[in-house]
């Protein structure tokens, strides 16, 4: 009789370091996406309408990488920007500033996720299966700045004329020239 109650008791033990252990690193690892607060907030959108929302923030303390040349010199690099990253699926992922030859380029710390942005357009890589490179799982254009606090401090453009008052005419357009005859 003992010996099921134990056998029953070892598996319900085990059953539980089998749902409950992977249930708690789950919610403690979405943390860090959930206790994120953005300075400002970019949308973008790829040809199949399908948008990204991309948070971009500070860390408290700055991240350190090693950014290596294709000569092989070794620069490091430490910054405190951060981006978090949730894609069409519902996949979210938090990112950090590391040194790109051009743009910007985000990635996670265990580097599965890399986020990439320059001018008006991102991309979004996840690492291959065989850790042999990555592959694009999203490409696409900004379509709105949702918040940006330093934005609301910009002055407004005033309507009216293109061209000052004191510069010439106030239009843009064609001018006549004349001569005078001497």
């Amino acid at each position: 009789m003992h010996d099921i109650r134990n056998r029953r008791k070892g598996v319900i033990e085990d059953n539980m370091k089998k749902i409950v252990f992977p249930v708690i690193a789950i919610l403690l690892s979405g943390c860090a996406t959930w206790t994120f607060e953005p300075q400002r907030t970019a949308r973008f959108v790829d040809e199949e309408n399908n948008f990204i929302t991309v948070d971009y923030g500070m860390d408290e303390k700055a991240h350190e990488t090693v950014f290596t040349t294709d000569r092989g010199v070794r620069l490091p690099f430490k910054s405190k920007l951060k981006v978090r990253v949730e894609l069409p699926d519902g996949t979210r992922f938090v990112a950090y500033q590391n040194m790109a030859v051009q743009g910007n380029l985000y990635v996670t710390k265990d580097e599965e996720w890399k986020y990439f942005e320059s001018g008006m357009g991102c991309a979004v890589a996840k690492l291959r299966d065989d850790e042999d490179g990555y592959y694009l799982v999203y490409r696409g254009t900004m379509c709105a700045n949702l918040h940006n606090p330093f934005a609301e401090k910009r002055p407004t453009i005033r309507p009216g004329a293109s061209t000052p008052k004191g510069f010439g005419r106030p239009s843009s357009g064609p001018r006549s020239v004349e001569q005078k005859n001497d």
